[in-house]
């Protein structure tokens, strides 16, 4: 089986950008990890491609580099013709992860990520509360900030704001009051952003497979947030616990079976970001993408997830296996 594996950042995806150091570390962690787990699969032959300015990444015998002078999107459709199934890694943002997923689908092969339709939904976080809220799944109140006034807007815990079509933490901002979100949005372009009431609890995720409108939970993830104490209040993905928290994994399968019932084109890997507050599951955003989680998932598990996401997709019926581990696995990542 030929399977074309790509991640975004590493791959050549911003082969005309400035390579972030915050956005590449965990960028190539990920990349790392998976192209050594299905290196190990029997019968796999990899393709990827790879940032010129970067270093081959081993573990694959066709590695393409990408520099400046190409079109990376070119490269990538003509290497699909050549391939069975393909396995994409891309942020939602800009529409990039939709763009790649239709790639993908157009070339009528296998994809091993989410369908077109939880991608488009996932990717746009207004609209999955919506969803989210139609389905009685408790989430956290989103709103457009070009819908409402800030002022009208109450929380005693201060007020999240970010880009819709957000990835991560990314451009994502604390303020503690509504004046300093009115002082911040002034000069700046609102239409893509959403404003939150803050929630405040443990952070955690959801790591799980899903096939057909069924979910199964792979580690149950405390996430290291940690907000900036001084100038523009980001909020920062600093790492990650992989099944750090699995007292909540009976918690933890209910709400992604139901999220699965509710968005059944989740395919392969998906994360699921939560906040933990009192006893109660809030959902913060769907990740219908491989996560940070991965990166320190096979030695959690002591199990390739390579093999899983493979087997929930390519199998008629999926069964999890019964000999797994879930040691729990620290990721630090220097943002």
């Amino acid at each position: 089986m030929r399977l074309l594996l790509l991640e975004y950042i590493t791959a050549g995806g911003l082969n005309r950008d400035t390579l972030k150091t915050s956005l590449l570390e965990e960028a190539i962690l990920m990349r790392d990890a998976l192209l050594r787990d299905f290196s190990d699969i029997p019968d796999i032959e990899l393709t990827t491609t790879y940032d010129a300015r970067l270093s081959n990444p081993g573990y694959v015998a066709y590695a393409i580099p990408i520099d400046v002078n190409v079109n990376p999107i070119e490269i990538w459709q003509k290497l699909l013709t050549n391939c069975d199934t393909a396995l994409i890694v891309a942020p939602e943002t800009s529409d990039i992860l939709t763009k790649l997923t239709k790639m993908i689908e157009a070339a009528a092969i296998k994809n091993l990520g989410c369908h077109i339709e939880a991608v488009t939904v996932a990717s746009d976080k207004y609209y999955s509360y919506q969803l989210l809220t139609h389905a009685g799944i408790a989430t956290i109140s989103t709103y457009k900030i070009t819908d409402i006034a800030v002022s009208k807007l109450i929380s005693s815990h201060g007020f999240i704001v970010k880009p819709n079509d957000g990835a991560g933490c990314e451009a994502t901002h604390y303020f503690s009051n509504k004046s300093d979100v009115q002082a911040w949005l002034v000069g700046r372009e609102w239409g893509n952003l959403i404003i939150q009431p803050y929630q405040p609890g443990l952070p955690a995720s959801i790591s799980a497979v899903f096939k057909n409108g069924q979910a199964w939970v792979l580690s149950c993830n405390e996430q290291l947030i940690k907000i900036q104490a001084e100038g523009n209040k980001s909020v920062m993905l600093k790492g990650c616990r992989v099944n750090a928290l699995n007292q909540y994994l009976d918690g933890f399968n209910k709400l992604a079976n139901k999220i699965a019932a509710t968005l059944p084109t989740l395919n392969g890997f998906a994360g699921i970001d939560v906040i933990l507050d009192k006893g109660n599951i809030y959902v913060v955003e769907i990740n219908p993408r491989i996560t940070t989680s991965y990166i320190g998932l096979r030695e959690s598990l002591d199990y390739n997830p390579a093999q899983l996401i493979l087997d929930s997709v390519l199998m008629p019926a999926f069964e999890m296996p019964v000999d797994m581990t879930k040691n729990t696995v620290d990721i630090h990542l220097n943002v």
